[in-house]
């Protein structure tokens, strides 16, 4: 032991040692027992959202996977019913223009158009309810399938799919356009029920011809763009359980079902 290794007793003063805990001389104690200090649990890292509903929806167009990494993190449904309201007005407005093409003669010219405008009239009230409950099927659809694990919640699945509806609003306003331009104007005449059931159906085989050579080619192209949203959604969302491929597959299938039955019917 040398001459470093000891120091005098803070009570006594007789010298000790450094490895001693108590004074040889007095007994007083020489080292505390060591205390444990705790450590505070570090709060949760909380996503902060970088982009508005605004911000959100023009980056979905410039930039989808930026877009869709903000929303999977921290979901909102302002821009989904953004989406859903104007979806419904784009709606109205290609009813709208589909009936200005129609005109009505005869002795009933009245009575039939007042029966198609308050059909039409009923259709765009019951689009934007059959717009939420597609979206929340599809969403628990998506929710289910694409969760391996992640645990990621139902909020962020219908977030990450209602923002993804957003290329129907591009597809719709294309299709307003097609409608206004290429479709033709028809008569029906309402004096003979048999005249009037010939130029509807004449009148349908065209409208079936523009939609198989204009609205298809459109649908499908604004089905892979949206299934793509919806498969970057589901990738972010479930933390990259879910690829984007799986997602985009997915997303796919479920839209091309929806676009063949809105065909068939």
């Amino acid at each position: 032991m040398t001459e470093e290794d000891n120091f005098p007793c803070p009570k006594c003063g007789a010298p000790v040692s450094r490895q001693d805990r108590f004074c040889k001389s007095c007994g007083a104690v020489l080292a505390a027992e060591p205390t444990v200090t705790q450590v505070p649990p570090q709060p949760e890292e909380v996503h902060r959202r970088r982009f508005s509903v605004i911000e959100r929806l023009v980056k979905l167009l410039v930039s989808p996977s930026e877009a869709m990494e903000d929303i999977a993190a921290a979901p909102d449904y302002m821009g989904v019913f953004a989406v859903i309201a104007t979806s419904t007005v784009l709606s109205a407005l290609a009813i709208f223009s589909i009936l200005q093409k129609f005109s009505f003669t005869g002795t009933h010219a009245s009575e039939v158009s007042s029966f198609v405008v308050s059909i039409l009239t009923l259709s765009v009230f019951l689009i934007p309810i059959l717009f939420v409950v597609r979206w929340l099927m599809k969403s628990l659809i998506v929710k289910y399938f694409c969760d391996s694990g992640s645990g990621w919640g139902f909020g962020t699945a219908a977030s990450a799919t209602g923002y993804a509806y957003l290329p129907e609003i591009l597809v719709g306003l294309v299709g307003i356009v097609v409608v206004w331009f290429a479709l033709p104007s028809f008569t029906v005449a309402t004096s003979s029920l048999e005249a009037a059931q010939q130029s509807i159906s004449s009148q349908m085989a065209e409208i079936s011809w523009l939609r198989l050579c204009f609205s298809l080619p459109a649908s499908f192209v604004g089905l892979a763009w949206k299934s793509y949203l919806g498969g970057l959604g589901a990738h972010f969302g479930t933390k990259g359980s879910c690829s984007v491929k799986a997602g985009f597959a997915l997303f796919f299938v479920l839209g091309l079902v929806g676009l063949l039955l809105s065909y068939l019917i």
